[in-house]
């Protein structure tokens, strides 16, 4: 389990983010259920895919953690992603070889059973990053490996090929509630 949970790489100080500390707030409603939806599928029956979307400090990032806590809980690998950490994860690759190089990083996030990215769209758009995260969203869709998304960005903001894979890969749901302030993470 500490294995799967290194490689997932969870922001430190996110151990608070579960489904059972969300506070389920109006608008909040329909995220919850579909990330707990994920969270309780099975890897490779059903492509489970699920895209946040919403302003800033709406708990999107939340439900994104909860869901990858929940598939380690249960034995199954997931990896979190702040996009464009993860692309410079990438980067630096080039220049390493064995489990850190480019190729072995690439494959982990084409094939674990689950991946979450946090924040895509806030991504630097260049060429390579579109044919990068292209390459990753239509290979799990294809695959049929499960993907939980989250934008504070317009969804048609997104490159038109990785927000029609979206479409198609699952279920999108904005979040409509106002912003979670301070007093409220502390109840």
């Amino acid at each position: 389990m500490q294995a799967m949970s290194r490689l997932c790489e969870l922001p430190p100080g996110t151990e608070h983010m579960t489904f059972e500390n969300f506070v389920r707030r109006p608008g909040t409603e329909e995220a919850y259920d579909a990330a707990q939806d994920v969270a309780g599928g099975e890897p490779h029956l059903v492509p489970d895919w699920l895209t946040l979307l919403g302003d800033a400090n709406r708990g999107k990032t939340h439900l994104l953690v909860a869901t990858c806590r929940e598939w380690l809980s249960r034995g199954i690998p997931a990896r979190y992603s702040y996009v464009p950490l993860l692309l410079d994860e990438l980067r630096q690759g080039f220049d390493v070889s064995g489990p850190l190089s480019y190729q072995s990083r690439f494959d982990f996030l084409l094939n674990v059973p689950l991946l979450a990215l946090d924040d895509l769209g806030t991504e630097r758009k260049t060429d390579w990053v579109r044919e990068k995260l292209d390459t990753i969203i239509d290979y799990r869709l294809m695959h049929g490996l499960a993907l939980v998304v989250n934008c504070n960005v317009p969804l048609e903001d997104l490159n038109f090929r990785i927000r029609s894979r979206l479409e198609r890969g699952g279920r999108i749901v904005f979040i409509k509630a106002l912003e979670y302030i301070a007093d409220e993470k502390k109840s």
